[in-house]
């Protein structure tokens, strides 16, 4: 029985894509496999189809609309997969994102800041890392509470069982807002703040952390 070999149509299209056979005919799948997109014939939100599965080096991506580019999440003590320098991920406890350099995660851009609402005089937690990992913080702390602010700058250290931080420096548009502390609880440390009156606040953090 003599073999036939028959293409219809391959769309002008840079790349590796799959290849089948099925039952006696030879197919083109533009939708699975290893492609690269070329100028002309962009990969377009209005034209998903193009690539649907694979790996693809594109000359333009396009994210619109409710779609995103995902970036592996993961905890300070959960990392995606090997990290390597220039790595970026969203940090789940900290609810934003960093990236890796040194054999370590960090802020981006030289800090990160982190946003926490506190309507209460009890200690909350700000921010959150692990002690195996990071041995000392220099953190900036920022509290807004209706038409009244504070900032301050706190250095913190610990020896894997005692938490210490001092006050470098506070400042206040009147009296001081809140008060700010530090605690190794299990495996973590947590930098908390203790505000002096129960109204809603806001308290916007920046660290910048020093591995062990």
């Amino acid at each position: 029985m003599a073999a036939e070999l028959r293409v219809d149509t391959i769309k002008g299209r840079a790349g590796i894509n799959t290849f089948t056979f099925k039952g006696d005919g030879f197919f083109f799948d533009q939708k699975v496999g290893i492609g690269t997109t070329v100028a002309s014939d962009p990969v377009l939100s209005t034209n998903a189809g193009k690539l649907s599965v694979g790996v693809a080096s594109c000359y333009t991506l396009y994210v619109s609309g409710t779609s995103h580019a995902k970036i592996p999440s993961g905890t300070t003590a959960q990392r995606p997969g090997t990290a390597v320098d220039g790595d970026i991920r969203y940090n789940s406890t900290l609810s934003s994102y960093e990236g890796y350099g040194n054999s370590a995660w960090g802020g981006l851009g030289g800090g990160t800041e982190v946003d926490v609402s506190v309507s209460s005089t009890s200690a909350t937690n700000l921010t959150t890392f692990l002690k195996a990992s990071y041995r000392s913080a220099s953190i900036r702390i920022q509290i807004v509470q209706g038409s009244a602010y504070q900032v301050g700058r706190y250095l913190l250290i610990h020896d894997g069982t005692t938490a210490t931080i001092v006050e470098e420096a506070a400042i206040a548009t009147g009296s001081m807002l809140g008060t700010i502390s530090a605690a190794i609880n299990s495996n973590n440390v947590e930098v908390k703040v203790t505000m002096g009156s129960a109204s809603s606040a806001t308290v916007t953090t920046i660290i910048d952390k020093i591995t062990v």
